[in-house]
């Protein structure tokens, strides 16, 4: 089949455009709601119609969903020319993995603006042109979850809310209450075309869900109060580890910055914007929920507001990098577009996204600016400054106040008492080529009350001189855990919960417990019946990730709440070997011992 022509050029701009070279925010779904009400009510008419597409059509909301990961088929008649490569478009443990989701995001926004636009034109005479005035610049917006929200909601009330009021044009001015677009995704029918979902419960669930009541049942129901309870509890160090990818030296590479495929040569770079994005899909779908699975996660409406804030933060991170964008990396089994064993580059095509002439691909360099897409972040108006210097100068300000609440607050108390660095315990340090890296400290905590350990570095990892971090530009120290192991050793997604105190030990509370201060999620899959070319070599190949969780912010509670006598070295380190923890648990939420998980590493390291 030909390609069909679907061109992903973005929502177009306001005519006649702006003659300073500005173009439409996106900006953050709270602010939406209180600060721009037309445009919020109209997001919600437009995401709820588009939502009813029939799911045969590429361009509706399953069919862009789709593109993701399920249904496995071709999409605009793009066919792949990888047969052995996933059954699907898009790119992870990749460099490709920020670039390909911007003209993907960018079709979901063209897509709905039109519904947008449509919906306006309905309204009476007496309210159409404000409402068409507020559809002219309408951009989709995102949930920023690494910033302090002002009221409070962790996960935004507005999203986990299975109703919600807006003003139909039908509605002469009044508000009615709808089943709201944003909690939940409707499949109908469930399985349009036999086979589109295979694997239970997915292809049994009528609609999308998160912390199913039950992970197998027909009757399950989304448990909104423990997404809300997960992010909470561990909000602080997803913080950290944004703050960590904007302001740390080491990740003013894009290779370091884009991805958490291991690199031998970047010892000191575990943390990654795809890790911290792969924490946000698992603390918001919990056990068995869409998000949770990224075959499925698209069709959860809240992968939209995740997605626009990864994009978000890639933003940020090109205005403080700007001439950090080396794409040069290898593919392994490709993807269904892309060859095995290629070299995956800035000119890569992010396939089956078609820029305005139809004929050709958007590759990471033609989409490396969010303008030629017409929109921009709050933080990215590079057009309101004179000079590039003072436009970074504006970028990193914002993204300290947002991102670097912690640090300050862990700087000003340890100000009075600074923290030497740890000394290493048998450790050498692995050669970085940037900067000298700072020798690990290794931790073995004291036997756990039930009979288990808790994080026992030397005895369950054994020493390991490339889990090294090299120091930061601050004068106090944080301290992290790095983790790396093999993706698919399970053949199978599972999740590395670090806990930092006592814990229930039902696993089904871990998420949502005070204790849990981080995860690191693992997407694996199953070598025998994946659709995932690319998943079965990086298992014969086994590819290693990586990931980090911040400690910092948590010690610093403990600090102020008395259960930790001080912030320095002699307090901290007796402290962690008490009371730091990790466990291991599958997608089904059951427990695996630690030692059953071959090749998994964790380090506790500091800088300072």
């Amino acid at each position: 089949m030909a390609a069909i022509n679907h061109p992903v050029i973005g929502a177009p701009k306001p005519s006649p455009a702006a003659t300073d070279g500005s173009v439409p925010l996106r900006i953050e779904i709270r602010d939406l709601q209180a600060n721009h009400p037309d445009q919020w009510n109209l997001y919600l008419l437009a995401l709820d119609a588009f939502k009813s597409v029939d799911e045969k059509s590429d361009l509706s909301y399953y069919g862009i969903a789709g593109i993701h990961g399920r249904p496995y088929r071709p999409w605009g008649g793009v066919q792949g020319n990888n047969p052995s490569g996933w059954q699907g478009y898009c790119t992870h443990t990749s460099i490709l993995f920020a670039p390909w989701h911007r003209p993907y995001l960018a079709l979901f926004e063209q897509t709905l603006y039109k519904t947008v636009q449509e919906i306006a034109e309905q309204f009476p005479d007496s309210s159409k042109a404000r409402y068409q005035q507020a559809a002219s610049t309408f951009r989709v917006p995102y949930w920023d979850w690494a910033a302090e929200p002002a009221s409070g909601d962790y996960f935004p009330n507005a999203v986990a809310s299975p109703k919600i009021s807006v003003i139909t044009p039908q509605s002469n001015g009044k508000t009615v209450q709808i089943n709201n677009p944003l909690y939940t995704y409707t499949f109908k029918p469930l399985n349009p075309i036999g086979g589109d979902f295979t694997d239970l419960p997915f292809r049994t669930w009528p609609a999308t869900l998160r912390y199913p009541s039950s992970p197998r049942s027909v009757k399950a129901v989304s448990q909104e109060d423990q997404v809300a309870q997960a992010m909470a509890s561990q909000f602080g160090g997803l913080q950290e580890n944004v703050n960590l990818l904007m302001s740390d030296p080491n990740y003013k590479d894009f290779g370091a910055f884009s991805n958490h495929a291991w690199q031998q040569n970047e010892p000191g770079t575990f943390a990654s914007i795809e890790d911290i994005h792969n924490s946000i899909h698992v603390a918001v779908g919990g056990t068995m929920g869409h998000m949770s699975e990224l075959d499925y996660s698209a069709f959860d409406p809240v992968f939209w507001l995740h997605h626009v804030n990864v994009d978000r933060l890639f933003a940020i991170w090109q205005a403080l990098n700007p001439a950090s964008y080396t794409i040069n990396k290898r593919a392994g089994d490709g993807t269904f577009v892309i060859n095995s064993n290629s070299t995956e580059t800035a000119a890569t095509p992010l396939a089956p996204f078609f820029d305005a002439s139809g004929t050709k691909n958007w590759t990471s360099e033609t989409a490396r600016q969010t303008e030629v897409f017409n929109y921009a972040y709050p933080e990215t108006q590079r057009w309101k400054f004179g000079s590039d210097a003072k436009y970074q100068t504006s970028v990193r300000s914002a993204a300290q106040q947002l991102y670097g609440g912690i640090s300050n607050q862990f700087m000003s108390l340890a100000a009075a008492t600074p923290a030497p660095t740890l000394t290493a315990i048998e450790t050498a340090a692995e050669d970085n080529k940037t900067q000298e890296p700072m020798k690990t400290a290794s931790i073995v905590p004291k036997q756990d009350a039930d009979g288990t350990r808790g994080l026992d570095l030397e005895s369950e990892v054994g020493k390991s001189p490339d889990l090294s971090v090299p120091p930061k530009e601050s004068s106090y120290t944080e301290y992290i855990v790095n983790l790396k192991a093999p993706k698919h050793i399970l053949q199978q997604k599972y999740v590395v919960h670090i806990f930092l105190g006592p814990f229930n030990r039902q696993t089904n509370t871990w998420a949502t417990q005070n204790a849990l201060v981080g995860n690191f999620a693992v997407f694996g899959k199953e070598r025998a019946t994946t659709g995932c070319g690319k998943c079965k070599q990086d298992a014969d190949d086994n590819v290693e990730i990586t990931g980090t969780v911040p400690l910092t912010g948590a010690l610093l509670k403990e600090f102020q709440q008395g259960t930790l006598g001080g912030l320095e070295k002699e307090n901290v380190l007796p402290w962690l070997r008490d009371n730091l923890h990790w466990r291991v648990t599958l997608a089904d939420g059951t427990e695996r011992s630690r030692d059953e998980v071959p090749g998994l590493k964790v380090s506790v390291v500091s800088t300072e």
